[in-house]
């Protein structure tokens, strides 16, 4: 298993997972796809605004993955 999967995994456990509800960037979000890493640190997730039909591509906050990274360290 490659280091992006790894990480992508240790980011699912914390929540970012498809078809979960989440709260980010202060907004209540139902995210439509499961974490994609595009090859470096930063990590991505489809997600549909509470009450719109629209998706965008967001960001997974840096430090929920800067938390995931240590969690493989252990």
């Amino acid at each position: 298993m490659s280091n992006a999967e790894k990480l992508g995994e240790a980011i699912q456990r914390y929540g970012y997972n498809k078809k979960k509800r989440i709260k980010l960037y202060g907004k209540k979000m139902e995210l439509v796809s499961d974490p994609v890493n595009p090859g470096d640190d930063k990590l991505y997730v489809e997600a549909r605004a509470e009450g719109t039909e629209e998706v965008r591509e967001m960001q997974v906050p840096r430090n929920v993955v800067q938390m995931a990274k240590g969690c493989g360290r252990k």
